[in-house]
């Protein structure tokens, strides 16, 4: 009946963990500050149309030379008219055009920025999770040395019967138990406040998560031309371009075309008046804005030139990071943790069916307490290889 329940239990749990996979697609899709992103590149796609539309036109309505005598004489004199009239801007040479470039650009950020959004909490997500799985190796670990502790202290109260053990040799192994109980429940704490703060990143309760914390050899490509952060610099070094582009072009200002239909008293003639205002620029100031649109657009390809060094750099750190963490690992579960393990059961047989008359506690105890530190050492190295790897998500891909 336990057996078929464990069965049961195991099954259940494979049934309903999740791969990471989907809960990373599930939380790009939840995350609220995600969705409101998309509603501004929503936002900046309607731009490159408002940017193609027209100032719209202005009708004007009026009547001039009212007399105040009598408002409603219209036929006293030949300036007596009733007016209606359109004023409409019509812009010149290529402006509409850049502006809509300019808009496109904007659009193109605001996608980029989000896809740079993204990368960055689906990295996120991943230490977190690989955090909680690696507190639960901790917490297990703890748990099987508080049993060896245990079985330690079944030992020593046997040799205490025969004078092979004191009473103070058993009270400090009862102290080791109480202390590695106190650093299990902390662990346990910290874990309850990860698996917290995962949830606030997915918009979803915790629940067992497929994921492998096995070590393997992995390779961190540096093919990071298209990051969208690289492409965010890229993109803005055209926008400037063009804004510079743009302001040289508003030298050719609008022109503002006005036609008014005058409607006079019956034995005058109706008119028609067409005016045309034209914006000088005589000061200059268009070229000043085109060439700090230029020196910003300079900026931004200094900018693109750290930023790759950057990327560069900061992938050769991840890299060498995981390298020498998965080394260590290595010799630890191969040459040191084993040997301590050795030593360990040595030290029990021998002082088992040793004829001296005490047992050397401090020696098994010195013994544990170094075994112990190891086995966390090893899991350290554990937390620094899945912490870069998680930190390479963001950067760059990864070969294995």
């Amino acid at each position: 009946m336990i057996k078929q329940s464990l069965i049961l239990i195991l099954f259940s749990s494979l049934i309903f963990a999740k791969s990471i996979d989907k809960v990373v697609d599930e939380a790009l899709i939840k995350n609220s500050s995600l969705q409101a992103m998309e509603q501004t590149i929503a936002s900046a796609k309607e731009q490159i149309d408002l940017a193609s539309k027209w100032e719209n036109p202005v009708l004007s309505l009026g009547a001039t030379d009212i007399q105040f005598d009598d408002i409603s004489k219209r036929d006293l004199e030949a300036m007596q008219a009733q007016f209606i009239g359109l004023t409409q801007t019509i812009p010149l040479g290529e402006k509409k055009e850049i502006e809509q470039d300019i808009a496109r650009n904007d659009y193109e950020l605001s996608k980029l920025l989000l896809e740079d959004k993204k990368l960055e909490l689906r990295a996120k997500i991943y230490e977190y999770i690989y955090n909680i799985k690696l507190l639960d190796e901790r917490i297990a670990l703890f748990s099987e040395l508080k049993q060896n502790v245990n079985e330690l202290q079944k030992l020593l109260e046997e040799f205490y019967k025969y004078n092979k053990a004191s009473q103070i040799d058993i009270i400090k192994v009862q102290t080791l138990y109480v202390e590695l109980d106190i650093s299990e429940r902390k662990l346990i704490n910290t874990q309850t406040t990860m698996k917290l703060k995962l949830e606030q990143l997915t918009y979803s309760s915790y629940k067992d998560i497929d994921i492998s914390t096995e070590l393997e050899e992995i390779v961190l490509e540096k093919n990071f031309d298209n990051h969208p952060k690289l492409l965010q610099i890229k993109k803005n070094i055209e926008k400037f371009d063009n804004t510079s582009l743009y302001e040289k072009e508003k030298k050719n200002s609008d022109i503002k075309l006005s036609v008014n239909y005058f409607q006079r008293d019956s034995k005058y003639e109706d008119y028609l008046n067409v005016s045309v205002a034209i914006p000088l620029s005589v000061y200059g100031s268009e070229d000043i804005k085109a060439k700090k649109a230029k020196l910003k657009a300079n900026e931004f390809k200094n900018l693109l030139e750290d930023s790759k060094l950057q990327f560069k750099n900061q992938i050769s750190i991840l890299q060498d990071n995981i390298n020498n963490a998965l080394y260590s690992y290595e010799k630890l579960n191969e040459s040191i943790i084993p040997k301590y393990n050795q030593i360990q059961r040595t030290l029990e047989s021998y002082n088992r069916f040793s004829s001296l008359k005490q047992i050397d506690s401090k020696q098994l105890i010195r013994n544990l307490n170094e075994l112990i530190n190891y086995k966390l050492k090893a899991i350290d190295e554990k937390q620094t290889y899945f912490t870069n790897f998680s930190n390479s998500i963001y950067f760059t891909k990864v070969k294995k």
